[in-house]
C-alpha cells in the first residue's frame, strides 16, 4: 500500500505547490515502478518454478508411458492366445488352458503440476506458445487415461469367466461365444491406448522440447 503525506510545512505560494505535486508524483511513480518490478520477478519466479515441474512431470510420465506400452504389446499376445484358444474350443479342439491367464498392468500418470498450474494462473505467465504444447500433453494425456478406464472395465468383464478351480475347456458354448466378443473388444482396447500412447508420446517430446 502506497501511503501520501501532507508537506511538514505550509505551502507558501504557487511555485512550492508545484514543487510539492511534483515531488509526489515523482515518488509514486518510483514506488509504483518498484511494485511492479518486484511482482514481476515474482511471476517470473514463478513460472520458472511451474514450467520445470511441468517437465519433471512430463519426463517422469513418458518414462511410464514406454514401459506401459511394451507391456501393452504383451497382453496383445497373450490375448490372441486366448481367442485362439477359444476359437478351437469353439470347434470342438482341446487346448492348453494355461494360456487362458494373462496380465492387465497400468500405472497412474501424474497432473498435479498442471491442476496446480491452472489454478493458480501461473500458465499466464508462460509464453503463449509453450502454454499451448503443455496443454496439449496433458489433454492428450486425458484421453489415454480415458482409453485405460474403458480397456480396464472390458477385461474386467471378461475376467469374469475365469472360476477358480474351473477348466476353462468345460466352458459353455453361449459362454465361448460371449468370451470371444470380450476377448476381441480387450484386444480393441489396447490397440486403441497403444494408438493414443504414440499420439502422447510425440506431443510430450513437443512440450519438452
Amino acid at each position: 500500500m502506497l501511503d501520501v503525506h501532507p508537506p511538514h510545512h505550509g505551502i507558501s505560494g504557487v511555485r512550492d505547490f508545484f514543487i510539492h505535486l511534483l515531488t509526489i508524483t515523482v515518488g509514486l511513480l518510483i514506488a509504483l515502478g518498484l511494485e511492479a518490478g518486484v511482482e514481476a520477478l515474482h511471476h517470473r519466479n514463478e513460472r520458472k518454478e511451474a514450467e520445470a515441474t511441468l517437465r519433471e512431470e512430463l519426463t517422469q510420465n513418458r518414462v511410464t508411458l514406454v514401459s506401459m506400452q511394451k507391456e501393452n504389446n504383451r497382453e496383445l499376445d497373450a490375448l490372441a492366445n486366448v481367442l485362439k484358444f477359444l476359437e478351437d474350443l469353439r470347434e470342438g479342439k482341446k487346448g492348453d488352458p494355461r494360456v487362458w491367464y494373462w496380465d492387465f498392468n497400468v500405472e497412474p500418470l501424474q497432473s498435479a503440476g498442471w491442476h496446480t498450474a491452472a489454478a493458480t494462473g501461473v500458465l499466464s505467465y508462460m509464453n503463449y506458445g509453450e502454454a499451448q504444447r503443455f496443454s496439449a500433453a496433458y489433454q492428450e494425456q486425458q484421453f489415454f487415461e480415458e482409453a485405460v478406464a474403458k480397456a480396464f472395465s472390458d477385461d474386467e468383464l471378461l475376467a469374469t469367466y475365469i472360476v477358480k478351480g474351473r477348466d476353462p475347456r468345460e466352458m459353455k458354448p453361449p459362454d465361448i461365444e460371449s468370451a470371444i466378443g470380450h476377448v476381441r473388444q480387450d484386444m480393441s482396447d489396447i490397440r486403441t491406448m497403444s494408438d493414443i500412447t504414440r499420439a502422447t508420446l510425440y506431443l510430450y517430446d513437443k512440450a519438452l522440447k
